[in-house]
């Protein structure tokens, strides 16, 4: 029985053996494949470098120089070279370094057109190149655009505390050129957030924000019969006026803003559920005086909010999108969201060095395993 088992472990061991050579003869075949791809030379022969480099003031970046080799090849690891950096029009981190490289910082100032400099030698008697003089590389530095002016605002002076007839000073805000302002409606949360500038200088308003029952507003535009979208939308919880008031508390049939100010409306989760596409389908829609218009709105789903950007105001109404046709709709915000797969598993250097040695340890089991066979055998 022992003769039987001898030869089944002395293939295994062979086996073993064949598969670790292989593996080792892979891993040095493409071990000197990389490095037959570098340069080989030792000897430096010449030099190349850039001509003309345009830069921003104040930039930083790596001018490199490439050296050539007896073989006549680009060999950045020649032993022995010293390269020689001067510019204008900035500065060099090193004025001489061991390395084909030196970090080049712009002059901060206006334009400028100067020049990089470099000469590599290579010590122990080599070579110098340029053998005589210095290559060139023409640096052209623009200067930095002029930063827009800051924006001057001048409020009316005083302020005027706007109160509207029948309203007190809590049911609106006042907006100045200088601050802007904002206003969240009173007992609940529609809001409105005015930017500075949005209003002309040396003039004051108010605004205020009233919610409207959805009934009372003019119907959806009707529904596409095809198309990739219905065009149309039904109304969610929530609906406002937004009422401007001049200086003196007059109410404003029609107001624009010089810059757009932020509508903010809630929704609930049976707003989110009944829109197609889930938060994607939530929008703010203003009626302008003829037809809605959609702000172009976006979900803010830890703040419950939708919000948009507008210049001019009236009614307001959240909006819940509707199926396009054809389409089936979609009571749950469209379904789970996964990521793509990133692809095939590629071991790296330190896991190839593993398994070299863990097949090194199953050759050295083996060859115990078959030494002790033959020991056992020779003492039966």
């Amino acid at each position: 029985m022992l003769s039987s088992a001898i030869p089944k472990r002395l293939v295994f061991s062979l086996v073993l053996v064949g598969l670790v050579s292989l593996f080792m003869t892979s891993f040095i075949g493409l071990t000197s494949e990389r490095v037959s791809a570098q340069a080989t030379g030792t000897s430096l022969k010449g030099l190349n470098f850039g001509s003309t480099i345009t830069v921003q003031a104040g930039d930083v970046i790596v001018v490199t120089a490439d050296p050539i080799d007896e073989n006549g090849d680009v060999n950045t690891a020649l032993a022995n070279v010293t390269y020689t950096w001067t510019a204008t029009c900035g500065t060099l981190s090193s004025t001489s370094t061991s390395s084909p490289s030196s970090t080049f910082t712009a002059a901060s100032g206006g334009s400028c057109t100067g020049a990089i400099t470099v000469t590599s030698t290579q010590g122990g008697g080599g070579e110098t190149h340029p053998a005589a003089g210095t290559l060139s590389m023409t640096v052209n530095v623009n200067a930095l655009a002029a930063a827009e002016p800051a924006p001057t605002y001048t409020d009316p002076s005083p302020v005027p505390e706007i109160v509207p007839d029948g309203l007190t000073a809590d049911d609106v805000a006042v907006i100045i050129p200088s601050a802007g302002g904002s206003f969240t409606e009173v007992g609940g949360t529609a809001s409105i957030t005015v930017p500075a500038g949005a209003v002309a200088n040396g003039t004051a308003a108010a605004v205020g924000i009233v919610s409207v029952a959805t009934s009372g507003l003019p119907s959806p535009p009707a529904a596409a019969t095809e198309g990739a979208a219905s065009g149309t939308f039904t109304f969610g919880s929530s609906a406002v006026n937004v009422q401007w008031y001049d200086a003196t508390g007059a109410a404003q049939a029609t107001y624009s803003l010089n810059k757009p100010a932020e509508i903010c409306l809630p929704f609930t989760q049976d707003d989110l559920n009944g829109a197609a596409g889930g938060p994607d389908g939530l929008g703010v829609w203003r009626h302008n005086g003829t037809e809605w218009v959609s702000l172009n709105a976006t979900a803010n789903i830890g703040a419950g909010t939708v919000c948009g950007n507008a210049s001019s105001f009236s009614s307001f109404a959240l909006g819940l999108d509707v199926a396009a046709p054809g389409e089936a709709s979609s009571t749950s915000g469209g379904g789970e969201i996964s990521l793509p797969g990133t692809g095939g598993y590629s071991p790296g250097l330190t896991t190839l060095l593993l398994v070299l040695m863990a097949g090194i340890a199953m050759v050295v089991g083996g060859s115990i395993t078959v030494r002790r066979a033959i020991w056992k055998r020779n003492l039966s």
